[in-house]
């Protein structure tokens, strides 16, 4: 089979590694389709990895199942959660699974970005049947997950105003997301004007000077950080979303957080509680992500959607199989 493996963050080569054979408790699946993250073309966060196989908002059909291996069937159309957590730890007990010493303990072999890949045992019941979801929908069940775990992790409900920095594809879900909870007053601060209108129909409004409840940041730019914090009404809180890199230098008012009572928090990944919510939000239609996607590739084209992600120049791009 064919893997597109990442040497360094801007040179991807297609290989071919053996087929994968399903062990015991394992699954095999075939790639349907897997959506290019963030995250996947931040240097820093890469770095570390590579060389890799990387992708992991995989969508996928299962084409074996070994021994003892009863929660799906060969011909299932699955999402693939990455990650899973024990349940019983002090992290998962306080509401932290994603901090679980388990949580990337595991992960898909090799990767998203490849033809097929191994679920080990532990994943394997973390594997959501589609039914009649869009494989290239569903992609987006993994990073609605992560939107979900962050408003959750921010305290937003019906009611509260909330501020949206970054109208990309995970800014954009949040907008969807926080409609979907019942939040009336969205707004966002987006430069992009095809991004910006694009969240203005999704139903957010452009933030002037509105204070707000909620300010989730969904980019990495650690002055749009700076700049949510100045929007902060008391009592409100602040979300990090997305990756500052290692040295970046958050120059907060550390006053008013102190005389306002803020809270600055964060979100990392999302659970398998999330993921089920997720996908029965783009199920049920009251989410239909497939609007975002500006860029579908097959896999010898990985290193382009990379690029074009990196560059800012696609909203989503997908892995197509």
């Amino acid at each position: 089979m064919k893997v597109a493996r990442s040497l360094a963050i801007d040179r991807v080569t297609i290989a071919d590694v053996p087929n994968p054979i399903a062990g015991r408790g394992e699954v095999v699946c075939r790639l349907l389709a897997c959506g290019v993250c963030k995250s996947d073309v931040t240097d820093w966060y890469v770095a570390s990895k590579i060389p890799t196989v990387l992708g992991h908002e995989l969508v996928a059909e299962v084409t074996a199942v070994g021994e003892e291996v009863t929660t799906v069937a060969v011909g299932d159309r699955v999402v693939v959660h990455h990650h899973s957590s024990c349940g019983h730890c002090r992290r998962c007990w306080r509401g932290h699974e994603t901090l679980c010493e388990q949580f990337r303990a595991h992960r898909i072999d090799p990767g998203g970005f490849a033809q097929m890949m191994t679920i080990p045992a532990e994943l394997v019941p973390e594997l959501l049947t589609l039914g009649d979801v869009d494989p290239v929908a569903a992609t987006f069940v993994e990073p609605l997950a992560c939107v979900l775990r962050s408003q959750e992790r921010a305290g937003l409900k019906a009611g509260d105003t909330l501020l949206v920095v970054g109208a990309g594809a995970n800014g954009l879900l949040a907008v969807a997301a926080a409609r979907a909870r019942g939040v009336e007053s969205i707004w966002v601060r987006e430069p992009q004007a095809q991004r910006l209108a694009l969240a203005l129909e999704w139903g957010a409004e452009i933030h002037v000077n509105e204070q707000v409840d909620v300010a989730i940041v969904c980019t990495s730019d650690p002055q749009a950080i700076v700049t949510a914090t100045e929007h902060l009404a008391p009592g409100a809180t602040l979300c990090l979303y997305a990756l500052p890199a290692p040295e970046a230098h958050l120059a907060i008012d550390q006053t008013k957080l102190f005389l306002n009572e803020l809270t600055i928090t964060a979100s990392y990944s999302a659970s398998s509680s999330d993921m089920r919510a997720a996908l029965a939000l783009i199920a049920s239609g009251e989410i239909d992500p497939l609007p975002l996607v500006s860029h579908r590739f097959d896999l010898q084209e990985t290193q382009t959607a990379l690029k074009l992600t990196g560059a800012g120049e696609a909203l989503k791009a997908v892995i197509v199989g």
